[in-house]
């Protein structure tokens, strides 16, 4: 017959060994959970570290890109002074703005770490717009202004021609016979400024006769 006694000891043990079985299981758990954590804490550090050094890497690119666009394709085509070479781009017509960027991609060409857009928008942050909208603008306003100076063309030439015949009309006087029409008479050729009214035509006629 089994001991009481002796079972009762025996669960107690089993039920304590399980219970430190699950303190140890949810140490074990715990402490995977932490290095866990520590290794993503980890990762992020390293990864947020690298994107710093690539953050500061392209802006320095940048900058080094920016003072040679400044340099080339600036102050050497346009003037020394970033403020003054945008006023002179935006004094030029269609004619030279293209010449200028003919320039500056003759110029971008012989750079391979240089594209269209970096240079487009590191001349924009200067105040000179060389992208594909404003050479639109450019064909827009040069066709405007060649309409608008068609137009005064031909509004000075009415002008003058009012102008000279308002002249030789004030050159004649009043009441002046106008001079005579040289050349032959039709049927007669004879000369027409010889030629005389008969007497019969230069008398009045009796409209009541």
């Amino acid at each position: 017959m089994a001991n009481p006694k002796a079972e009762a000891e025996k669960r107690k043990r089993e039920s304590e060994k399980k219970a430190l079985d699950r303190e140890k299981l949810t140490l074990a758990q715990g402490k995977e959970k932490l290095k866990i954590s520590q290794d993503f804490k980890k990762a992020k550090l390293t990864l947020v570290a690298r994107q710093k050094r690539e953050r500061l890497a392209m802006k320095e690119t940048k900058k080094i890109k920016e003072d040679w666009i400044e340099d080339k394709l600036i102050y050497k085509l346009l003037d020394k002074d970033e403020v003054r070479a945008a006023k002179v781009f935006k004094a030029m017509n269609k004619s030279q703005k293209m010449k200028y960027l003919d320039a500056v991609q003759t110029i971008t060409s012989r750079n391979y770490g240089y594209t269209d857009y970096e240079v487009v928008d590191a001349l924009q942050h200067h105040g000179i717009d060389i992208s594909k909208a404003a050479r639109k603008k450019w064909e827009e306003t040069e066709i405007q202004q060649e309409a608008e100076d068609m137009h005064k063309y031909v509004n000075t030439l009415s002008l003058e021609r009012s102008v000279n015949l308002w002249a030789e009309a004030a050159k004649s006087k009043d009441n002046e016979d106008p001079e005579p029409v040289s050349g032959s008479k039709t049927l007669t050729k004879k000369n027409q400024n010889k030629i005389e009214i008969n007497p019969i035509e230069k008398e009045p006629h009796n409209r009541s006769a």
